[in-house]
């Protein structure tokens, strides 16, 4: 691999971020580093299919229950409290400023993962649940349905969305499988269908696998490409 292109690629993605890429304990070749730098992102385009699945599947079924339970689609002014009703009335407002009139289904699409997962927070606790709980997720197993096992699991989500979505390592995690396997499983207490429709498109098993050499011959031979 030429040194000149080993060094252009570090100026755009930096020596501090590349420095996450390389072996702590020793000078590791920087062809390395690379190639984990590119399953890196590799793992994160595989783990966007189930990522997309949880978050609109589970904001879909919160509004609907929440909606059915206050028979009304714009439940959102006299259910919410600190700090969700400021992430609603900031949605609302970029709706309002993009397409002049506010919808709903707008506002539901608007709000972050952040505002959905903040709904099963404890102070939602007597607002909301445990009433909905089987109306939100009614393939989950009735002995461990509860409001506090959810927010667990869906807080280990929001935190991996938010490394992927943000460009951050996740390459290194070993627990990396069972994150993937969390956001399945939680998809599949709302929609199991859902999985059906992911598994046309859901590489990451094969990709987390084959690890990083999987793309050492790939980069050496671009390098060679160059020369």
């Amino acid at each position: 691999m030429r040194n000149e292109l080993l060094n252009s690629l570090l100026v755009s993605i930096s020596e501090s971020r590349f420095s996450t890429y390389q072996d702590r304990n020793k000078s590791a070749d920087k062809e390395i580093g690379f190639t984990r730098y590119v399953w890196n992102m590799a793992l994160s385009e595989s783990l966007y299919p189930v990522l997309q699945g949880v978050e609109i599947t589970l904001r879909n079924s919160i509004h609907n229950a929440v909606s059915r339970k206050y028979n009304s689609h714009d439940w959102f002014d006299y259910v919410l409290v600190e700090p969700e009703i400021n992430s609603w009335k900031r949605a609302r407002e970029e709706v309002q400023s993009q397409k002049g009139k506010v919808n709903p289904n707008d506002i539901v699409s608007a709000l972050t993962f952040g505002f959905w997962t903040g709904l099963l927070r404890r102070n939602y606790e007597q607002i909301l649940w445990p009433q909905l709980l089987e109306d939100v997720f009614p393939y989950m197993p009735r002995d461990i349905r509860t409001r506090g096992q959810i927010a667990r699991r869906v807080h280990r989500i929001r935190n991996l969305r938010n490394r992927v979505f943000h460009h951050e390592p996740v390459w290194h995690w070993n627990d990396l499988e069972s994150h993937h396997n969390n956001i399945r499983e939680v998809i599949d207490w709302i929609n199991p269908d859902i999985l059906v429709l992911l598994g046309l498109v859901d590489r990451f098993p094969e990709t987390f696998s084959q690890g990083p050499e999987q793309y050492r011959d790939a980069f050496e031979a671009l390098g060679s490409n160059l020369a």
